[in-house]
């Protein structure tokens, strides 16, 4: 599940040795509630100012529309969006929501969650990146079973399901089918006549579980993307939604397709080519 506005992909020059490293100046960037990039101008968008501590460590603070805090995040490495120290967050009325605590990006330390009116809704202790000993409460105070904290949106049949689903969706048509062709050389090219190629797709999933979006974040193959696309769209299945401390939410998912082109020896490219998927867990 992608966390709200976690880390900003900045790439810095290094200061020659004769000069004190520098310290970037501050970054404000604006997203709407869908993590779309947006501008100040839109008065929905919630506001991310990243400062920096040194070249390289910072904090991000992002704000509700409203201006009111939302979010602390301390980072060891902002342009590697590693998290170091507690990431804290907060309701709309400034109350507590949680707090995490990181260290080299993965939680180690406490998680502990609360209810809108500030009474404690769970516990947990990290070690590494995994849990440990949860426990979760009810408004009143009272133990209730354990749920897990993050739970991924779920596809009937499984992640496997899914890759099949979109593998097998993807069709071509007259233009993609050329350039398919056109790049096709550079598999003639290689000793073992095939071409693995991965395209990387970005699903937005909403609280009913449906996809309402899709994006191509990756791509070895442009000839592929709005394939892809197409293919995410026809899926036959809902989501089961993702759900954030029991509570459902939207969230998005990446998905990897895998295909390789296979060319036969002696063959011409435009007439023997195949493109076929790669199994997920064996590629």
């Amino acid at each position: 599940m992608r966390k709200l506005f976690c880390s900003l992909c900045l790439a810095w020059p290094l200061a020659s040795q004769a000069q004190a490293p520098q310290v970037p100046a501050p970054v404000s960037t604006f997203f709407t509630k869908n993590y779309k990039l947006t501008t100040a101008e839109d008065s929905t968008a919630y506001c991310v100012e990243t400062t920096f501590r040194d070249s390289v460590a910072g904090v991000s603070r992002v704000y509700y529309p409203s201006g009111q805090l939302k979010q602390y995040v301390p980072y060891s490495n902002v342009a590697r969006g590693t998290v170091f120290g507690t990431l804290t967050t907060w309701y709309e009325d400034g109350t507590m929501r949680s707090k995490e605590d990181y260290v080299g990006g993965q939680r180690h330390g406490d998680l502990l969650t609360y209810y809108p009116d500030g009474s404690l809704k769970r516990r947990e202790q990290y070690e590494s990146g995994r849990g440990g000993v949860g426990v979760c409460y009810a408004p009143n105070g009272s133990l209730v079973p354990y749920f897990v904290y993050e739970q991924l949106p779920l596809y009937p049949g499984g992640q496997e399901r899914l890759i099949h689903e979109l593998s097998t969706g993807i069709l071509l048509n007259a233009n993609e089918t050329l350039a398919m062709r056109r790049e096709s050389a550079k598999a003639m090219q290689m000793a073992t006549r095939s071409w693995k190629l991965e395209v990387l797709v970005e699903l937005q999933v909403g609280e009913d579980g449906r996809v309402t979006g899709a994006e191509v974040v990756k791509s070895s193959s442009h000839f592929l993307n709005n394939a892809a696309l197409r293919a995410a769209a026809k899926l036959k299945r809902q989501f089961v939604p993702a759900r954030l401390d029991g509570q459902v939410v939207k969230s998005n998912l990446v998905v990897p397709i895998f295909y390789t082109l296979h060319l036969p020896a002696g063959r011409s490219a435009d007439r023997s080519m195949m493109m076929r998927p790669i199994p997920f867990l064996n590629r």
